[in-house]
């Protein structure tokens, strides 16, 4: 779902760095949340990003930049 991320938040947990990302999805009000390791995201995601949320049984698993 293609949706802009409104802010970032990053963080460790046993030293693997996370982030805590919320964003409105293309079409809605109300902003959702997801946490995510480093790995399932891009390097330096930013407030006003516009990504594709891929999530799994309503569980994100990967947040990818939409390119303009």
């Amino acid at each position: 779902m293609n949706a802009v991320l409104h802010a970032v938040q990053p963080y460790e947990l046993h030293g693997v760095l996370y982030f805590r990302m919320l964003y409105v999805v293309d079409g809605e009000e109300a902003p959702r949340e997801a946490r995510v390791s480093h790995e399932m995201t891009y390097a330096d995601p930013s407030p006003g990003d516009r990504v594709d949320v891929h999530a799994l049984l309503g569980i994100v698993d990967r947040v990818t930049r939409i390119e303009d």
